[in-house]
């Protein structure tokens, strides 16, 4: 996947410090803005103008100005130990990460992205790392990576990320067989609700605050990393666009199956979009993760797999349907993640269920908006504005894959969550 941060499950070795031997060159200056109170903050740089025959490599390279610094290889070798296996942190199909020190001290994670004999896969390599560069590159936020700087020689591609030290999201939710030895304690629901609100913060300035706004497009738990603190950082902005409006899609080759929307799969795959509409799909099954402790497909039963978001419809539903719903009650405990022993506050339990049924079991054009989520999420916003009675129309059978069903009509007008 080109530009896929931690390209995969990040995996740890060693007792390595990525640092090296040796001249020590230079490190060239990061701006550091100031941020408000949602960590939002801008490097804004001046537009390079782009020759008008601007043909050969070097004319290109000058038109790219993506605002942020550039290293050479010999400086990045350096850096990571000339690419050690013993600094290596995380590989996958685009390339592999590795931990490295810069001259100051500063630790950072060094992708070395895969050179293509296909020049026209080569190419569109070339495309999306340069996408990458410039889309991370403007953005500050304390919920988004920071890349520090870039790499462009000939045929040797890297990006410069700052080191996010405690994994992704995925790998404190799901602890497999081979992960028991690797994994410690179970992420806590406070920890929980915190990474969710300042995802959702991180994703609200992409769609609304940002200037020009990005669809990320790839929102997944693997690529929510955690820090020291158990702050959330959105990683990989390979396949985002940048968008005017939120009404106009963008025709895309989405990755991150299952987290793909159901309206993605139309019968014309000619006409397949996505839109900020589609992050907020994906952020919801993030949510569902953080609920129930399962991936968005996981193992039902051996060999048995089952999408997250149609096992958990029915008991959502279940919920939905009680006026007064106890959440301690037999009929919930299945939908919670087995590892809080019960122990988490109801009131947030109940803002983030609806958020769940809003963001991935609505249509796609009734989806809130990002900055509605965070509000509703901080318990500033009645969960009511984005999920009311008529709405469990929406939850049945194969939802929200398989089509309404036309004999449902409003039939499930019962349904209602206490918001006490």
């Amino acid at each position: 996947m080109f530009g896929s941060y931690f390209c995969g499950l990040w995996n740890k070795k060693g007792n390595a410090n990525g640092q090296n031997s040796g001249a020590k060159p230079e490190e060239k200056p990061i701006p550091v803005p100031e941020t408000d109170d949602d960590g939002r903050g801008e490097v804004k740089t001046e537009e390079t103008a782009i020759p008008i025959q601007a043909t050969d490599d070097d004319s290109r390279e000058k038109a790219f100005d993506p605002g942020v610094p550039k290293y050479s290889f010999e400086e990045l070798a350096k850096a990571t130990g000339d690419f050690s296996n013993n600094n290596r942190v995380g590989q996958g199909g685009s390339g592999q990460v590795y931990k490295g020190t810069l001259p100051n001290g500063k630790q950072v994670a060094v992708k070395r992205l895969k050179h293509h004999s296909d020049p026209e896969i080569e190419q569109m390599a070339q495309l999306h790392f340069e996408d990458e560069v410039k889309t991370i590159g403007r953005i500050r936020h304390r919920n988004i990576v920071e890349i520090v700087g870039y790499c462009s020689e000939k045929a040797d591609r890297l990006l410069v990320y700052e080191f996010v030290s405690n994994n992704s999201l995925k790998s404190h939710l799901y602890v497999g067989r081979r992960q028991q030895e690797t994994v410690s304690v179970p992420i806590d629901w406070p920890t929980r609700m915190k990474i969710a609100l300042d995802t959702a913060k991180g994703l609200a300035y992409l769609h609304e605050d940002c200037t020009p706004r990005i669809i990320h497009r790839n929102i997944k738990s693997e690529n929510i990393l955690i820090d020291d603190k158990f702050n959330p950082k959105i990683g990989d902005f390979g396949i985002s666009k940048d968008f005017t409006d939120s009404a106009t899609p963008v025709s895309t080759d989405p990755r991150g199956t299952p987290y793909v929307p159901p309206e993605y799969y139309n019968k014309d795959g000619q006409n397949r979009k996505l839109t900020d509409k589609s992050d907020v799909f994906s952020f919801g099954l993030v949510l569902l993760e953080l609920i129930t402790g399962k991936l968005a497909v996981f193992e039902k039963q051996r060999k048995e797999y089952i999408r997250l978001a149609i096992w958990a419809m029915p008991l959502v539903k279940q919920i939905l349907d009680a006026d007064n719903q106890d959440l301690d009650s037999e009929n919930c405990k299945d939908l919670f993640d087995s590892k809080l022993q019960n122990n988490y506050e109801k009131d947030d339990m109940i803002r983030m269920i609806y958020c769940v049924v809003a963001c991935v079991y609505k249509p796609v054009k009734l989806r809130p908006q990002m900055s509605q989520i965070v509000e509703v999420l901080k318990g500033n916003m009645e969960p009511k504005t984005i999920w009311v009675r008529s709405d469990c129309k929406y939850l049945y059978e194969g939802s929200p894959y398989a089509p309404l069903p036309q004999a449902h009509g409003t039939s499930s007008d019962s349904c209602a969550l206490s918001n006490t």
